[in-house]
């Protein structure tokens, strides 16, 4: 079953159009989507996606079960949405920071911190994250869903690396080799404040990530 969230997640990409045949919802309907959805991020952050039932997440939104079933097919299309916004707000908020920045080094050190900065405010969105990704039963489930979640990031790191070289200011490496470790560098911070929220210090850690991939990827005169 929990290989059909990712078949949901891919179908929610696409634009909705509800058992009726209706096209898109109005925006009282979208309204209702989204707070569904993080009614949902948050039951699932607090007790874990096999105990977040359509009937508990209704109670904890505070709206009856046949709401959510007029809104979502089921469980699988709720919890694809559910993907599909947690990926889609880091994204929007990392890219908002990078966008800003001057150049590929300011680019990377916005990159990281913005990161780190997403974290910090949205710890919710990550155990949800990090507990519906320990819920796929198969390796081809987990494998779909990390090229789901991660090759937008790599690719977005790898641009920002090869920005870099092609200013001079980056020496040479493989971009994308560069790109997975300084992603999985920031993911293996998040796992572990998750996991133990009280030992992980997410400013420190952002601020030696900063100075370390700086360092990396800095062209020596």
């Amino acid at each position: 079953m929990l290989f059909l969230v990712l078949m949901a997640y891919i179908s929610a990409m696409r634009p909705k159009i509800d058992p009726s045949g209706r096209k898109k919802s109005s925006f009282i309907e979208e309204a209702r989507r989204r707070q569904i959805v993080r009614g949902a991020i948050t039951t699932i952050a607090g007790g874990g996606l096999a105990q977040a039932s359509l009937a508990r997440i209704a109670d904890d939104v505070g709206i009856s079960k046949s709401v959510i079933s007029y809104h979502f097919a089921g469980k699988d299309e709720l919890i694809g949405e559910v993907i599909n916004a947690l990926l889609r707000d880091s994204n929007v908020f990392i890219r908002s920071w990078v966008d800003r920045a001057d150049g590929a080094r300011d680019r990377l050190r916005a990159y990281v911190e913005a990161s780190f900065a997403f974290m910090a405010e949205h710890r919710e969105n990550f155990a949800a994250m990090v507990d519906i990704w320990g819920s796929f039963g198969t390796v081809e489930a987990k494998r779909a869903f990390n090229a789901t979640a991660y090759d937008p990031c790599r690719r977005h790191l790898e641009g920002i690396l090869r920005a870099g070289q092609e200013e001079g200011v980056f020496r040479d490496f493989v971009p994308r080799t560069l790109a997975t470790t300084i992603q999985g560098a920031i993911d293996g911070v998040m796992l572990q404040w998750v996991f133990d929220e009280d030992s992980v210090d997410l400013p420190g850690c952002a601020a030696e990530l900063v100075t370390m991939f700086d360092l990396a990827t800095r062209r020596l005169p």
